[in-house]
């Protein structure tokens, strides 16, 4: 019995230190992501806002990140582009489904008081704290709920087994006398007359 209920606990170990590096190395990559992404766009097709004579004088540019991967769907997209075009901007380039590159005149700006979304806004959809809680919740609803489905199944599985007291051994007093150690009796049930 000692040795099963070792055997139960290491399980449990063992599958919450999995558990805890797979959620390690999920945030590690979104961190590796991050610093991926911000590399390559330093290293993006520049383009001045008021030097170069190719390009139209007095633009100015920015980059629209979603966490979830949004920019993926044909009408998020759509959405998105026709929200931005109020501001003046337009869709430069998609850089892949988390990042749009944008673009506008300088001379917009006279009509950002009349816009209903932040014109300089650099988020889309839900914040990355409010995603970082989310999953941390759900990773630990998960976690609960594997838990709690595993002592159901070992309760079910250990529940019916019988248990029984282990007896001491008999001691010896200093005279000479062994005692024995007590043993339970059953109490005389009494009934009413």
């Amino acid at each position: 019995m000692l040795t099963i209920n070792a055997i139960i606990i290491s399980t449990i170990i063992l599958d919450i230190g999995i558990q805890s590096v797979i959620i390690d190395r999920i945030f590690r990559a979104k961190q590796g992501n991050k610093q991926r992404e911000e590399v390559e766009e330093e290293n993006l097709t520049r383009y001045e806002s008021n030097t170069s004579s190719e390009q139209p004088k007095g633009w100015e540019f920015k980059i629209l990140r979603t966490n979830s991967g949004g920019f993926r769907s044909r009408r998020v997209l759509t959405k998105v582009c026709a929200e931005e075009s109020q501001a003046g901007w337009i869709l430069l380039e998609k850089l892949d489904d988390h990042r749009l590159r944008f673009r506008r005149p300088v001379t917009a700006r006279d009509r950002d008081n009349q816009c209903k979304i932040d014109p300089y806004r650099t988020r889309y959809g839900i914040s990355e704290s409010v995603e970082t809680w989310t999953t941390i919740i759900v990773l630990l609803s998960i976690m609960s709920g594997a838990a709690f489905f595993g002592f159901m199944v070992m309760n079910r599985f250990f529940g019916d087994w019988q248990t029984r007291s282990v007896q001491s051994s008999p001691s010896v007093r200093s005279n000479g006398e062994v005692r024995q150690p007590p043993t339970s009796k059953p109490n005389p049930t009494v009934t009413p007359q």
